[in-house]
């Protein structure tokens, strides 16, 4: 039987009970709506011990986004907002919106997952060398996560396995970069 466990809505303050087998997944906050992603760092138990707060935040970047971004603590979780990203017009508004993270969001943890991608130019490549290095010369780090295989192959044959830190899941990005 699952353990009860309880979290702590950082928008709007109140407490919610659920079973540990939802620990890994996101939700809405019942009572203001905000986006919740459950970790196992966030939760406890039913009889309150050491409290603990879940910090997420959605950032509206712009209407027509091809990036959700969410951020954990001080950490920001990009996702796509699409399955294929082809087009050069695509490929140039995703690299304003990650020059947007660092220049205008001023966000120096950043966790790109990549989680439901099947499709991408090889120019999006060039546009997350761009990142890394924006957020390397603001002192920050840059993780990428959840990369289907077909473009990890593409990955490491550009050798970009070895320039960028790929983790198999956004909760291992996101702690590594927390700790």
């Amino acid at each position: 039987m699952p353990e009860e466990l309880v979290i702590k809505c950082q928008k709007c303050g109140r407490k919610l009970a659920m079973a540990s087998e939802n620990i890994g997944k996101k939700g809405r906050c019942p009572n203001c709506g905000a986006v919740i992603r459950i970790t196992a760092a966030d939760a406890t138990k039913l009889d309150g011990s050491e409290q603990q707060v879940v910090a997420v935040d959605e950032i509206e970047t712009r209407k027509d986004a091809l990036l959700r971004v969410q951020k954990q603590n001080d950490v920001a979780v990009v996702s796509f907002a699409t399955s294929r990203i082809l087009d050069q017009s695509n490929v140039q508004q995703l690299g304003e919106e990650f020059d947007a993270l660092v220049d205008q969001f001023n966000l120096d943890k950043i966790v790109i997952n990549f989680d439901g991608v099947t499709y991408m130019s090889s120019a999006v490549m060039g546009k997350l060398v761009s990142l890394l290095k924006k957020v390397q010369g603001a002192g920050g780090r840059l993780k990428l996560c959840s990369i289907e295989d077909s473009i990890f192959e593409i990955f490491e044959i550009m050798r970009f396995d070895k320039m960028f830190e790929i983790h198999e899941s956004e909760d291992e990005a996101v702690i590594e970069l927390i700790g």
